[in-house]
């Protein structure tokens, strides 16, 4: 009798446990309905809203959108005004200089052959130029109204590290000359088609600009040569003309599900999504607008997904919701959010970022990245009961995980992660849709897009419930960063 009770309450226990894991996805299917979803896709990248670049008239139209179903189900708003949704984000949109030059050891470079224009007002200086042939100087160096000039490693790494030019700046430049020489690891034409192209930044029309900068291309190292040979005093020149700038008006949209948990409601868990996408590209083809199915309306609605089931359903710890704009201008809205967070991030646990490139099968979600939080086996099991595997960062080398919006939460020490649909390799089956004009609606995998939404939500649940702290993997390179905001050093 006793062995049998035993038995029955071992079943019970088992039985209680199975309904708790099938009956949360049963209760997440059951609350977000197929048809209602691919409406809010189908929506959001529809021809009417171009592209939703940022900036545009249209990408606010969108905004409204998303801040009208988080009202709907009753989000708490975290906007700029009281009972609003809109975090604004003040960016400046810089139009590139119609002319720009530069000339140093006798050799000229311009910006319609070999010369991209990153920073610096109308006009020209002169001065004399130090080069830096070793990073580990530039700390020591006199810079007092000298030209920096330096060789580019990274070109990535050196173009986003602005804490290397606010200390030439503050130390006395007048401006700095970046070379890139051969070896690196992208074409000369695309980096300067970035850099001469139209740009936004963070930052107000009234500002003062940054110092003058500017890259050159140096195919040969010649230039490098000379420089290292004649270490002595001489003097070089930057010129910029026709260079504008004009404010852009564009918006975070925020919202707050508050957890049921007394003590862990304090927590709170961060899910965002850019909701900008790169518009209408004027000259390739036909169809010339850019609907931003996969990149990222699909991020956009899965937000959406969560903000109607958390506002049924909330987790023990709270769920900040987060639409952000201006990713593909350079994550502007996640580093403006980062810096101006409606939260504190010190009160942040978690940020689970959503977005993709596409997709290369329909098995698998990818985790961007495995082993670098101690959520992981959280997302394999909410992949698992959706139907799914997981696949960690498959192509490391390309570093997707710093060009996203999780970067930005991660450099301040937030635990972040992108979990992304299936990428294991970026190939044509990425490639023929990733920021092209065919990325829309009736090119997805519906089936597949649903359980990519309900393990996302799941995942996020699992989160805001888990009786451990999310956190850095010992080593890893946020982790420092972690250690700071949490004052646990």
């Amino acid at each position: 009798m006793i062995k049998s009770t035993k038995l029955t309450l071992v079943f019970l226990f088992i039985s209680l446990l199975s309904f708790n894991v099938f009956g949360q996805m049963s209760q997440i299917k059951s609350t977000i309905d197929p048809i209602e979803a691919a409406s809010h896709l189908r929506f959001l990248t529809a021809d009417e809203l171009r592209g939703r670049n940022t900036g545009t008239i249209e990408l606010k139209i969108a905004g409204r959108y998303l801040a009208e179903q988080f009202r709907k189900h009753g989000l708490d708003p975290l906007g700029d005004e009281e009972g609003d949704y809109k975090q604004k984000v003040a960016l400046v949109q810089t139009n590139p200089p119609s002319t720009a030059t530069a000339s140093l050891q006798d050799m000229e470079f311009d910006i319609q052959s070999n010369l991209g224009y990153i920073s610096g007002e109308n006009g020209k200086i002169e001065g004399q130029i130090i080069f830096i042939e070793d990073i580990s100087e530039l700390e020591s160096a006199d810079l007092k109204d000298k030209i920096v000039v330096m060789v580019i490693g990274d070109a990535r790494e050196t173009l986003m590290n602005s804490d290397r030019v606010q200390h030439m700046e503050k130390n006395g430049a007048i401006g700095v000359i970046e070379i890139f020489g051969s070896g690196q690891k992208y074409p000369w034409t695309a980096i300067s088609g970035y850099l001469n192209g139209q740009k936004m930044n963070l930052g107000k029309i009234d500002d003062e600009q940054a110092l003058p900068r500017v890259w050159v291309h140096d195919a040969s190292d010649g230039l490098v040569q000379k420089l290292k040979e004649n270490k002595g005093e001489s003097t070089g020149s930057i010129t910029i003309d026709g260079f504008l700038r004009k404010p852009v008006e564009t918006y975070n949209i925020v919202g707050k599900i508050e957890g049921t948990d007394p003590v862990l409601k304090e927590e709170h868990v961060i899910m965002c999504a850019h909701y900008d996408h790169i518009g209408v590209q004027s000259g390739k083809g036909l169809d010339s607008i850019y609907n931003g199915t996969r990149d990222n309306g699909i991020g956009t609605t899965g937000l959406l997904n969560a903000a109607k089931y958390f506002s049924l359903y909330p987790a023990k710890r709270s769920i900040v919701i987060i639409a952000l704009t201006g990713e593909e201008k350079g994550l502007l809205g996640s580093r403006y959010y980062s810096d101006n967070p409606k939260v504190p991030l010190e009160e942040s646990v978690f940020a689970l970022n959503i977005d993709n490139s596409g997709y290369t099968d329909t098995e698998n979600i990818t985790l961007l990245d495995t082993a670098r939080t101690n959520i992981d086996k959280l997302v394999y099991q909410a992949a698992k009961e959706a139907g799914l595997g997981v696949m960690g960062d498959r192509i490391p080398s390309e570093g997707y995980y710093e060009r996203s919006d999780q970067v930005s939460f991660a450099s301040k020490g937030v635990p972040a992660v992108n979990f992304k649909m299936s990428m294991a390799a970026f190939d044509e089956r990425i490639s023929k849709y990733y920021h092209q004009a065919n990325d829309e609606f009736d090119s997805i995998d519906q089936d597949y897009v649903y359980k990519y939404w309900i393990s996302y939500i799941r995942s996020a649940e699992l989160i805001g419930n888990w009786d451990q702290k999310p956190y850095w993997m010992p080593g890893d390179k946020f982790e420092e960063a972690g250690n700071k905001l949490y004052q646990k050093e």
